[in-house]
């Protein structure tokens, strides 16, 4: 079912996490173009640094593909796959890096879902599962991507390619989860929050 994407179309992967998360934030970044570090996220940034270069390597017969691009022109949607594992006679595994303790949290697993899909249309297999690797702890939490989670995770790209497409930017929602938000200063959720109330605004009115 390949389609033909316009260029404002196609999703960035990092995307599904940030919509899920606060779908204000992720327009802010990849409509408005709007990034701000803090400590968390210049923790991340370089907690993150050990996949950020493409390399392919063999570690005990398992071979290792860091900084993969990955893409499905079914769904529209491309971005990186920070580790990609390929055990012999068994599915590819995706690894996605993330900040802070093992926990579960559906934007991370629904991002780590959608590396999984682009890679079962790139290589024509199935990929059942993948893993999130947290760097604080340094575990692994194994994600299954049950038909539950891809649905989800597809109804999401839809969702952001329509902010895409508009090219707009959701009204703030002030809440607990905006006090750490780097773009908080940009955002200005309590102010925002309180003149627009659950309406879609352009970014330059924002």
């Amino acid at each position: 079912m390949e389609l033909d994407w316009n260029e404002n179309e196609i999703v960035p992967i990092s995307a599904i996490s940030h919509h899920l998360y606060c779908p204000r934030q992720n327009a802010l970044i990849h409509v408005a173009g709007v990034f701000i570090e803090n400590d968390l996220t210049a923790s991340g940034r370089l907690g993150h640094a050990v996949v950020d270069t493409a390399e392919g390597s063999v570690d005990h017969g398992l071979r290792r593909e860091t900084s993969l691009r990955v893409f499905s022109d079914d769904y529209g949607m491309a971005g990186i796959a920070d580790l990609v594992e390929f055990p012999d006679g068994a599915p590819p595994f995706p690894v996605d890096y993330k900040h802070g303790r093992v926990a579960s949290w559906l934007n991370h697993e629904a991002q780590l879902c959608a590396i999984g899909i682009c890679l079962e249309e790139m290589l024509k297999t199935t990929v059942p599962a993948g893993a999130i690797y947290h760097l604080y702890s340094r575990k692994r939490h194994t994600v299954q991507f049950s038909e539950q989670l891809r649905v989800r995770t597809l109804a999401v790209v839809e969702e952001v390619r329509q902010i895409l497409r508009r090219d707009l930017l959701p009204a703030a929602v002030y809440g607990p989860k905006c006090a750490r938000c780097s773009l908080k200063p940009a955002c200005l959720p309590e102010v925002v929050g309180r003149a627009v109330d659950g309406l879609f605004v352009r970014p330059e009115d924002a």
